[in-house]
């Protein structure tokens, strides 16, 4: 079970990193099938002597055995090899290396070997060699040398390796691409399970939120999605003794940095309570960034900036939502955002409080200014909303900046959740 666990975990690495490890992977592959391919082509020819007792020495087969070593030193020697190319009309330097000798165990047998770029070359100085070999043995007491079987020019070549160089090159890429991922993974870890957050942060998961396209493209109508739907329903039920007895009755939503997708839960959050009959008044608080009137198709004038202002009135300035029991106070981006939050967001809370029942504030992230601390320092509770795939860092950051200021946290919302055990239907 802990191996299962140990290749599911670098399964898992893999898979969060493919784009990173396949760049790797296909760059050592493909650099290392480039070069094989391009290595020049070589042919091995073969020549075999044979070397036995002159009979009228009347020497033993030892002798023949503790003999033949010389040859193969003769062989594989500079100054034979030279006359060898010589013969063969090449450069000597062409058969640097390429020219191997051995004597077979326990016979009288020598192989030579040459290995060039041209079949017709090697089995040239194969043969001369050979010859020489034949030649030195004329003059020997001892043996006398013959050869057996004379090089042919090879058929096929016998180098280089390619297939062996390409799937050793792609187990190196494999390595790598795990490698490099692994690194990553260690020096910027992500959360990307419920259970990666509860850990990280220290609270409760209150709410896990599937991967939806509708959540993207029609988040007003992303209930209809049996996963969203139950997801935002336990979520609701988790909360209810919260709403129900009015000691949460305003709830701010927030997220370490941009592009968690706080907006959208704050706004199907909103839509799951007022689907059971309670009357809620969603506020879009974030004046820097803000998304939820676009994201609604909501035209404002004034909306929360000039509530804050006193121009306008909470109730004059809110809209209805796309569902009953639901209205809208839309933001505008406004460059005093801090400073009228700081002032008037306490009175927009109190008057938002005596038209509905439960208020739902879609507050800016937490890092980068001081609007959300404001913000929940006024609520009676906080949902801090993290994406899938988060960095663990900025998370850690906006927690301890949410307990700094002692902000209600009621839990966290894992959002944009990939592990289908997030789905609750």
């Amino acid at each position: 079970m802990a191996d299962e666990a140990v290749l599911l975990n670098l399964f898992d690495t893999l898979r969060h990193h493919w784009v990173m490890a396949t760049i790797a992977m296909v760059g050592v592959f493909g650099g290392a099938t480039v070069y094989a391919e391009n290595l020049p082509t070589s042919y091995e020819a073969t020549v075999v002597l044979a070397f036995a007792p002159r009979p009228e020495v009347g020497v033993s087969a030892d002798t023949v055995r503790l003999v033949t070593p010389k040859y193969v030193a003769y062989l594989t020697s500079a100054q034979t090899i030279t006359r060898a190319a010589e013969e063969a009309d090449l450069e000597p330097e062409r058969l640097e290396g390429a020219v191997e000798a051995r004597a077979e165990v326990d016979s009288g047998n020598v192989i030579v070997s040459v290995e060039l770029d041209s079949a017709d070359e090697a089995a040239d100085v194969a043969n001369a060699l050979a010859a020489q070999a034949v030649g030195f043995s004329d003059d020997d007491d001892l043996v006398t040398g013959e050869i057996v079987a004379e090089a042919l020019p090879p058929m096929t070549p016998s180098g280089p390796p390619r297939r062996m160089i390409e799937a050793a090159a792609l187990l190196v890429g494999l390595l790598s691409a795990l490698g490099l991922s692994l690194m990553v993974e260690a020096t910027r870890p992500r959360l990307r399970t419920w259970a990666d957050l509860r850990r990280a942060t220290g609270f409760n998961v209150l709410g896990r939120i599937p991967n939806s396209r509708l959540l993207r493209t029609r988040p007003t109508e992303a209930l209809s999605d049996p996963a969203v739907g139950a997801a935002f329903r336990t979520l609701r039920a988790n909360l209810e003794r919260e709403w129900e007895d009015r000691t949460v009755d305003v709830i701010s939503v927030v997220s370490p940095g941009p592009g968690e997708g706080k907006t959208t839960v704050a706004a199907l959050f909103a839509e799951s309570l007022a689907r059971l009959g309670v009357k809620v008044l969603l506020i879009e608080a974030d004046l820097r960034r803000p998304g939820l009137a676009a994201m609604l198709a909501i035209e404002t004038e004034g909306g929360l900036p000039a509530v804050l202002r006193n121009e306008a009135t909470v109730e004059a300035e809110a809209v209805p939502g796309w569902v009953p029991n639901l209205s809208v106070l839309p933001g505008k981006r406004d460059v005093d955002a801090g400073d009228l939050l700081a002032r008037g967001f306490g009175d927009v809370l109190s008057s938002a409080r005596a038209l509905c029942d439960v208020v739902i504030v879609d507050a800016p992230p937490v890092l980068g200014t001081d609007d959300a601390r404001t913000i929940a320092l006024l609520s009676k509770g906080v949902l801090l909303v993290v994406s899938s795939g988060s960095l663990s860092q900025p998370v850690n950051e906006a927690v301890l900046a949410l307990e700094a200021v002692k902000a209600p946290v009621l839990g966290v919302i894992a959002n944009r959740l990939r592990d289908s055990r997030a789905n609750y239907t």
